[in-house]
């Protein structure tokens, strides 16, 4: 297992980046039973994703040698952009939440603790930035995510199908970062 460590991404990694969404994104479909099509990652664009690496929320997990192995996105949002469902699903919550998106580990990286590493990371992050909870969605018939997550303390929050499958969107109340 390689000396990993986890940092923000870099304008000049958004292809790579790009390219690892894209093939994990495409498994994720696979492994969940839905169409690609279904899934707005899998055409993302290298212009959406350098957006969002300028805007600060792309994480990679890296190497000792600074080989990307994994990425994610972490948005921090305020309160007041909470939709009605989610403030009647979250009890408890601050002025701040925060949200895990595009987790992505490249296939032959897969089970060897990449993801564990970003999303330790990102529960970091949210705590530092006050946030209350961390939020996610995952399709419910990826029981190998939905066990994942289970597994690091999310608990199931509600269920939808509006994006043409049913997902589950997940939420594990954080606890504050120590002064």
């Amino acid at each position: 297992m390689p000396d990993i460590h986890v940092r923000q991404a870099r304008l000049t990694e958004g292809a790579i980046i790009l390219k690892l969404v894209h093939e994990s994104m495409t498994s994720y479909c696979r492994d969940s039973g839905i169409p690609d099509s279904f899934i707005e990652a899998t055409s993302e664009t290298l212009e959406t994703v350098e957006a969002a690496i300028s805007s600060g929320v792309v994480f990679v997990a890296l190497s000792e040698d600074e080989e990307i192995l994994g990425t994610c996105r972490l948005y921090i949002r305020p309160r007041r952009d909470l939709d009605d469902e989610l403030k009647n699903v979250i009890k408890g919550f601050s002025s701040r939440v925060a949200y895990f998106a595009r987790f992505a580990v490249w296939d032959t990286w897969r089970n060897q603790g990449i993801g564990n590493y970003l999303l330790s990371y990102c529960e970091q992050v949210a705590r530092k930035t006050s946030c209350s909870h961390l939020l996610l969605h995952t399709a419910q018939s990826n029981s190998g995510m939905v066990d994942y997550y289970q597994s690091r303390g999310f608990k199931l929050l509600s269920t939808d199908e509006g994006r043409g499958y049913r997902r589950g969107l997940f939420g594990k109340k954080l606890a504050p970062w120590p002064k």
